[in-house]
Parts: structure tokens; sequence; C-alpha cells
């Protein structure tokens, strides 16, 4: 399929002005996505830069609202997590994170709604590792005044989210951690906040730098929440405990109770909704899913 790259986004690539474009192609990157995300491609071709030839290869990434179910109303607040122009925002900020430790993919430009992105390649980043750089960022990280960062995502998603738990085969813990949701969520109010990722799962964390670095997909969800609350996204899609690499990163600049508030209620009310949203569909939990949860808010 034949594809074209805008100049600036050119130059960028090619770190210099004046290259020409032998040929570009698109191939369409499919997979799971953010509310935020509409169509990915990946751009390969060859410019011509002087007497050389180099080739490319870069994301473009564009951004849409989403228009229908019970989060499309979020898709105009700059404040909520579905607020669909945050990643353009976010990378021409430059407020996104760069190497070295927890970086964003570089950005060689955003135009209108599409975000033209450095590809990463696919190797999923060790968890102990990501959670070690994810501490160390939040740590050093200064929250900005801007007024695109999305608030807690937790609490809105809580918002607009009634579960009816009769029926459902699943352990008693899980529906009672939901029932304690307003009790959790008044408990992380005490909990300070810094900057987070807001989607940091395994999937969305790649490898670079012989694993040295570690490049975070989908900063749409970029914003503002306890701290914990991503290192429970990492942990539920690696069932792994990484509390103590994440503590390692954080060097003592919070207090270890706070840190673990954040992250075992996150992990709680997270874990007990998307337990109901699979159970609800008919799909079973992973193999030791509700058990790991059960045994991580034991204690809540």
């Amino acid at each position: 399929m034949k594809d074209h790259i805008p100049r600036a986004v050119l130059d960028a690539v090619l770190g210099h002005p004046g290259g020409s474009l032998v040929w570009c192609r698109s191939e369409p990157i499919t997979g799971s996505s953010g509310a935020a995300t509409g169509a990915v491609t990946r751009l390969s071709g060859l410019a011509q830069l002087d007497h050389d030839q180099v080739s490319f290869t870069v994301i473009r990434k564009a951004c849409r609202p989403v228009t229908t179910g019970r989060h499309a109303a979020g898709a105009a607040d700059p404040r909520h997590w579905a607020y669909w122009r945050r990643e353009p925002l976010a990378y021409a900020s430059g407020l996104v994170p760069e190497r070295p430790g927890l970086a964003a993919p570089r950005c060689y430009g955003v135009i209108d709604d599409i975000i033209y992105l450095a590809d990463v390649g696919t190797t999923l980043q060790a968890p102990h590792v990501a959670a070690h750089q994810l501490g160390r960022w939040q740590a050093n990280a200064v929250v900005p005044d801007v007024p695109w960062l999305s608030g807690h995502q937790l609490v809105q998603r809580i918002a607009v989210s009634e579960l009816n738990w009769t029926g459902m085969d699943v352990h008693p813990h899980i529906p009672a951690l939901w029932r304690r949701r307003r009790e959790l969520l008044k408990r992380l109010e005490t909990v300070p906040r810094v900057l987070v990722h807001g989607d940091f799962s395994r999937g969305n964390l790649i490898a670079a730098d012989d694993g040295a670095d570690t490049v975070a997909l989908d900063w749409a969800t970029f914003g503002v929440g306890p701290v914990g609350a991503d290192l429970a996204s990492l942990t539920l899609t690696t069932l792994g405990r990484h509390l103590g690499d994440y503590l390692d990163g954080l060097a003592g600049c919070f207090d270890v109770g706070d840190v673990e508030l954040g992250y075992r209620a996150t992990l709680a009310l997270t874990g007990a909704g998307r337990i109901h949203w699979m159970l609800s569909r008919g799909v079973t939990p992973p193999v030791g899913y509700v058990d790991f949860i059960t045994t991580e808010t034991a204690l809540m």
C-alpha cells in the first residue's frame, strides 16, 4: 500500500533537512488499544539524503474520541482519563519522560491529531526492571501545571460502574472488596500523588538498549494518581510481586505504608472490576488470577 510521510516528520527521522522520499508504504498494526486510539500504522520506506539512501520505519498513530459507551462523555473533558486529545498534547509538550530509564517513544512530530513515533520493536521488558524504573521516574518527576493531565482514573471508572455479583461463581473475597470501594477510595485520598502512565501493563512496556531502558507505549491516560497505582497495573498483567523493585526505585521518597496502600487498594478495586468483566462475559479468569488478588489484598 502506498503512503506518504510529512516533510517535517521525514526531516526529523533523517536528522537533517533536505532529504527526499523515494518510496513509502504502510501496514496496519492491530491489537488492543486505548479508547482514544484510531488507526495505528507502520510506515516504512526509503529516503534520499545527499548521496546516500536511508531506510526508515515510523509508527503513525491517529487519535479520535470515543463516541459510545459509559465513558463517551469524558472524551471532551481534559481531566477525564478518556480525553481524546491528551496523547498528542503530551508529546507536543515534551512532558513525557525521556531516556535513560523509563521513557516514551521518541516523537518525530505531532500534526493535528496524528503522532509520528519511533518504532521501538516488540521485545517486552522484564517486569522487575520496569517496576524499578517506574519508581525511579515517579520519585523524580514533578507534576506539571497543565490542564489536560488525567485525574484519578480509578475514581472516574468506579463512578460509572455498578456491578451485580448475583449468581457469579467467585471467591467471596472479590465481591467483598468491591462492596468496600467507597472506603478504599477514601483511604486512597490520603496517599501522595505522583505522575502516572495510567496503563502501565506488560504489553505496553518495551525493552530498549539491551533491556537497560523501558519504553512505555500509549500515553493517552498520562496523569496524576496515587503512588503505587501504576505498579498495580503492571502486577495485574504479570501476577508477579514487584513491590520490592518498585520501592528500590522510589529510593525512600515516599512512606512505605503509603506506597503499599496505593498499590494494594488499586489492585483490589481494579482486579475485582476486571474479574466481574470477565465472568459477566463468560470468560474464565487466567489461572491464578483470583487467588493472586485474594492473597495480595488479604490484609486490607
